[in-house]
């Protein structure tokens, strides 16, 4: 049933369905009444979409694209329009979100002499935390450790490890989990820790989790192992903004000592187990140390909202080892579409921006708005070595063709790209001068920055950033880097197909 849901729910079905009610009405206002009734229903369609966008804080290219669905389908597109921006439920899922958040910003406070000691660092670095810390309160810590994960196999090695020891709590918050090798293997440790006495919480995407096991209730018969687990954001058959807004986090606190994130589901592929295209890449960070409390906070409330019961988030407050000296800073940052500002991109666009030697960008898919664009390209523009690696073996062929589509004007503009030819990149992170990177959830394309729940952790100073330099070196030594050529030579229909869905790149 709830495939039938996800399909009914879907940009794609939206898309098809507009457009053939729009044929019907076109067809049926032409036959009975006249093709001039239809254009001057069309123009005062366009002139109240103005209207409600004038008043819209949203990005040039989402206002562009609703432009271009009116142009083509006026009368079911303002109507489409007005239902998903003034449903009522949505309004109040977004209420209840706001105030949980807005509430946990008393349990996130910014010591002043990390900032101080960040900042004679490098200001930079410290412009782009002061950020985050200014807009959703998450700070920078410097008595934290951070291990990189250079795939699934270590990340899923180093997880179980960690969970083995728990003695108090596990969190748990995943997009994807699906049944094989790899949720065995975690299934039975948590149920063993359970057994302990463990406190369990598990949250899953229900869109993203959808139909993955054969048993329909199978997340809910957890509780019977003393797993506590809870769907986010349930699929119900209704149009409204919030159904759009998932929880794409991997998230893992362990005793408020341990934390892990980064791109990796639960899942046989994201460790090689099973091949679905070629090698997949991901990557993962584990934090060690007092960090960790964001990432506690980050999923608490992710779970108040979920529940709608309230918690004692300072009873999970674990105070931690300090560092004799500060060696490195991790600043844990969770982002999502009920802020006032799109964190997410506005957190790359700085990074980027930021950048003076060069900037190396790893991500399965890349959609993005004019304003990231021009930001990217002014940097290879001003001489900084700007660099994108993307899968060779796509996932989605036709969010594959659409990604393609900008690769003419950054290589122009002295970006290099490159393709992975052994398989999939579904790794996200940004490393920048030897001296900052982040790994995360958060991909390079509207949903990620625009609609969905992210995490990621920003890591300076430290010699996990050297790491993942080396791990991208990688990358791009397996890589096949595109020249202008090589986007020419591309097949007629895929960049026909490409130039056609970028008008619908907000919703992709």
């Amino acid at each position: 049933m709830k495939k039938v849901i996800k399909f009914f729910t879907s940009s794609k079905f939206l898309l098809a369905l507009t457009f053939l009610i729009n044929v019907a009405i076109f067809a049926l206002i032409t036959i009975f009444i006249g093709s001039y009734v239809y254009t001057l229903f069309s123009i005062l369609a366009l002139l109240i979409l103005i209207g409600f966008l004038n008043r819209d804080n949203e990005s040039p290219s989402y206002k562009i694209m609703w432009i271009v669905i009116i142009v083509i389908m006026p009368l079911f597109g303002v109507a489409l329009y007005i239902q998903l921006k003034t449903t009522r439920g949505s309004k109040r899922q977004r209420k209840r979100f706001q105030n949980i958040y807005y509430t946990s910003y008393k349990y996130l406070e910014q010591n002043p002499d990390t900032m101080e000691v960040l900042n004679k660092f490098d200001g930079g670095a410290a412009n782009l935390s002061k950020y985050l810390t200014n807009t959703e309160k998450w700070p920078v810590y410097s008595d934290t450790t951070t291990t990189f994960l250079k795939d699934g196999e270590a990340y899923f090695n180093a997880l179980f490890e960690e969970l083995k020891n728990a003695k108090k709590f596990i969190f748990l918050e995943y997009f994807i989990i699906e049944p094989g090798k790899v949720w065995e293997e975690m299934f039975n440790i948590l149920r063993f820790k359970a057994r302990e006495g463990v406190e369990i919480k598990l949250i899953y995407d229900d869109f993203g989790c959808v139909d993955r096991f054969d048993d329909k209730k199978f997340f809910k018969k957890l509780i019977n192992h003393g797993i506590d687990a809870v769907s986010f954001n349930r699929i119900i058959p209704t149009l409204n903004t919030f159904s759009q807004y998932r929880d794409h986090r991997k998230i893992v606190v362990i005793d408020g000592k341990v934390a892990f994130t980064g791109g990796i589901n639960v899942g046989d592929e994201y460790a090689n187990v099973k091949k679905k295209y070629g090698h997949w890449k991901d990557t993962a960070v584990k934090i060690t140390g007092a960090a960790t409390w964001s990432f506690t906070v980050m999923f608490l409330n992710n779970w108040q909202a979920s529940t709608k019961k309230a918690i004692d988030i300072s009873k999970y407050k674990v105070e931690t080892e300090k560092s004799v000296k500060i060696k490195e800073f991790v600043q844990p940052y969770g982002t999502g579409p009920i802020t006032k500002s799109p964190i997410a991109r506005n957190t790359f666009m700085k990074v980027i921006s930021g950048a003076r030697k060069y900037i190396y960008l790893t991500t399965p898919y890349f959609i993005i708005d004019h304003e990231m664009m021009q930001t990217l390209k002014l940097a290879a523009l001003s001489g900084v070595d700007v660099r994108l690696i993307m899968p060779g073996i796509p996932d989605k062929k036709w969010v594959f063709y659409l990604s393609r589509s900008y690769y003419a004007e950054l290589i122009k503009s002295g970006v290099k790209i490159f393709e992975y030819s052994p398989g999939f990149v579904h790794a996200k992170m940004i490393v920048t001068d030897d001296t900052t990177a982040i790994v995360g959830s958060t991909n390079f394309d509207f949903r990620s920055l625009y609609l969905h729940f992210e995490a990621g952790v920003i890591v300076h100073n430290s010699k996990t950033v050297s790491t993942i330099k080396q791990d991208v070196d990688g990358i791009m030594g397996s890589s096949h880097q595109i020249t202008l050529r090589d986007v020419k030579q591309r097949k007629w229909y895929e960049k026909l197909s490409a130039q056609f869905l970028k008008f619908f790149a907000p919703l992709m």
